[in-house]
């Protein structure tokens, strides 16, 4: 059993199974085992490769050569103020805004290019997202705060805090269209996936309409989607994404965040630094930046910082 369907199951599971590097397993305690309305949702918590090799181990000594382990998130906060209000409508006027702005007219000509649909369209069959962002999403306790410190004409609306995610799945549903639009008629449909563990109910429930399939909802299950004929969506995963698609295949293209620094400033590492497996995956790929314009900072979702990988000799 993996762990994305034993944490689907984790009311009847008194302990889960977690594999390690050498092929050997070990058991961790489930303290949810048969908790009929828990508190505590439990996700896949991987521990990425400099965490590994540089990090001071914590935690039982059987799990030091764990790549993954079980967490916990604690839904008390989130179920007493429930969900922001017209998150639908807050979605299509952010991606009608996208849509008109001159950073979606050259990112469209650039993401077109990329697939050779100018003449050559590559395979693509689906569109596997990571880490988009929850679109129902209240602001935390300190974002409130320091939001109400500020002078009255530079606060933000609370709603902004969702700008990001709204303009990633609408540059998510305008991939899947140029896709569309550049295969060939033999060619079949092209299915649209994303995985998030921090998706609301309210959310899924949005983003199905849109026409996604929400995946992964512990945060493994949509990493074993990805293959060769994939596109690989992921802006700011919170899992070290790049290293374990590397381990897994070599998709046709990536647009994510690319960084040469492992560690950030709290000398902690980022959640999806390089290592020397995605060094080593870079060298079959053609790196191009995603293209912005004078009203991407309008947009929001720091697309800037966002590179686009395309596979080399198709």
């Amino acid at each position: 059993m993996d762990i994305e369907q034993q944490l689907g199951e984790s009311f009847t599971l008194e302990k889960f199974t977690v594999r390690r590097l050498d092929g050997s397993v070990v058991y961790i305690k489930n303290p949810m085992f048969g908790v009929l309305k828990p508190i505590w949702r439990p996700y896949v918590n991987f521990q990425e490769y400099w965490l590994l090799v540089q990090s001071k181990p914590d935690g039982p000594p059987e799990t030091y050569n764990c790549t993954y382990l079980v967490d916990w998130g604690n839904k008390s906060t989130r179920n007493y103020e429930g969900p922001i209000e017209n998150a639908r409508l807050l979605f299509n006027t952010k991606q009608q805004e996208w849509e008109a702005s001159l950073t979606c007219a050259a990112f469209t000509s650039q993401f077109r290019k990329a697939l050779g649909g100018d003449g050559n369209p590559k395979r693509v069959t689906k569109i596997v997202c990571f880490a988009l962002g929850d679109l129902s999403s209240k602001p935390p306790d300190w974002w409130r705060i320091q939001n109400d410190a500020l002078p009255e004409d530079e606060r933000e609306l609370e709603t902004s805090i969702v700008d990001g995610a709204l303009v990633h799945h609408a540059i998510a549903l305008t991939m899947a269209n140029i896709i569309r639009s550049c295969a060939k008629p033999s060619d079949r449909g092209i299915r649209l996936l994303t995985q998030d563990p921090g998706y609301c109910d309210e959310t899924k429930d949005l983003i199905k309409d849109l026409g996604f399939e929400v995946v992964g909802g512990y945060g493994a299950g949509g990493f074993t989607e990805v293959d060769d004929e994939t596109v690989v969506f992921s802006p700011f995963p919170r899992a070290p994404a790049k290293q374990i698609i590397a381990d897994l295949a070599r998709p046709l293209a990536f647009i994510t965040l690319i960084g040469t620094t492992v560690w950030n400033s709290r000398r902690k590492p980022y959640a999806d630094p390089e290592s020397p497996r995605t060094k080593q995956m870079w060298e079959r790929y053609e790196r191009w930046d995603f293209p912005v314009s004078s009203d991407s900072k309008q947009l929001g979702g720091s697309l800037h910082q966002l590179s686009g990988f395309t596979r080399i000799g198709e």
